[in-house]
């Protein structure tokens, strides 16, 4: 009772706080900057983190609205995030401990003072707190269209009398390519995101959906007939680290898949290729049709990864069936590589596409040669 009674004053605590922030006024000395953080090492962090801050001395108030937040402990956390339905949330803290949070990872912070009016600010203000009342705070994360920076760019968006300017350097081109320009040094996690994202990340960008082309987009905006950054500074510079790793690389994959080629003269190990590549067709296959992600749907990565291949070892003789089956592997491997001939989800899966052509010609050559031996 005592628990149950401890969380009813804290959800009405939390409303009335709502409540009041969101009436207060903002002083003429109060500042709205728009703070982009640098790159991480986790994989949720490799592209960066926006913030918006609101600064004003006279009233005492130093906040970061953060609009990245999750919780790890939502049950079927794993389960929802592919599917598409997990809920992020906003919430604030304090600058210093924003920060310091950031220098602590090693994670520049660069912030961008705003010039607006007293009125837009106050609108941004009520607007920030008003998204932390209960039945607003939670939203459903979108890798494209609905994420931390998107959330900061549509509260802007609502108040200015002109968008954002998008149309920036590098933010001209396809999702796809805007996101592997983030991976130069990293090809697993390259060949991973592009396996997984599907058609609509081959469509030209028309979104600011990355912290720092958000950034840029701020610097070529106007508010009126003013820019609309009053003034940017470096918060904190990360220190320069050694990024680069010799077996995350193109290279060191394609002379891995050259020697997985040589093992694959052995039938188990190829079957064993065959049925692992059938399974993650398999998977990208149950999760295009599970997944509320657009991202990651109409994926022509199930013609590479192709859940035919499953069959492929326990089809032993060359009979009407297998032959029907390696024609409708062929022609699909084929439809791969016309579909993504404009896309760079080609080069980068290329080593992995010539290891399943070669793989599939080692097969087919060793069923004919038993095939003689039997005649």
């Amino acid at each position: 009772m005592k628990k149950i009674f401890a969380l009813l004053v804290a959800f009405f605590a939390l409303q009335v706080n709502c409540g009041y922030a969101a009436q207060r006024t903002l002083s003429d000395k109060a500042q709205i900057s728009v703070l982009t953080c640098g790159t991480g090492d986790q994989l949720y962090s490799l592209f960066g983190h926006t913030a918006i801050r609101v600064y004003d001395p006279a009233e005492g108030i130093d906040r970061v609205y953060n609009y990245g937040l999750f919780n790890f402990r939502t049950p079927n956390f794993y389960a929802k995030f592919v599917k598409g339905d997990l809920l992020y949330f906003v919430d604030y803290e304090d600058y210093r401990s924003f920060v310091m949070n950031y220098a602590y990872d090693n994670r520049s912070v660069i912030e961008q003072e705003l010039n607006l009016s007293q009125e837009q600010k106050q609108s941004i203000w009520q607007k920030l707190n008003e998204s932390l009342a209960e039945d607003k705070r939670s939203y459903i994360y979108k890798f494209i269209d609905q994420n931390c920076t998107t959330k900061v760019v549509d509260v802007l968006n609502e108040v200015l009398p002109t968008p954002v300017e998008t149309a920036v350097e590098g933010n001209t081109t396809t999702y796809r390519a805007i996101l592997n320009t983030y991976l130069k040094d990293r090809y697993f996690e390259k060949l991973g995101i592009n396996l997984i994202f599907g058609y609509k990340v081959d469509h030209p960008s028309t979104l600011l959906f990355l912290p720092d082309k958000f950034q840029l987009g701020l610097s070529h905006s106007m508010n009126g007939t003013q820019p609309l950054v009053k003034e940017e500074i470096t918060v904190f510079q990360a220190q320069p680290t050694a990024a680069y790793v010799w077996w995350n690389t193109y290279w060191f994959a394609s002379v891995m898949t050259l020697l997985l080629f040589v093992l694959c003269f052995n039938k188990t190990i190829r079957s064993v290729y065959f049925v692992l590549m059938g399974g993650f067709g398999l998977f990208f296959l149950l999760v295009g049709f599970y997944s509320l992600h657009k991202e990651i749907l109409l994926n022509n990565v199930v013609f590479l990864c192709n859940p035919l291949f499953i069959f492929t070892p326990f089809v032993k003789k060359l009979n009407n069936i297998k032959s029907k089956l390696a024609i409708t592997v062929v022609i699909l491997l084929i439809f791969y590589f016309v579909l993504n001939f404009y896309s760079e989800k080609l080069i980068i899966t290329l080593p992995l596409y010539l290891l399943t052509l070669a793989t599939l010609f080692l097969e087919f050559k060793t069923v004919l040669q038993n095939r003689g031996k039997n005649k």
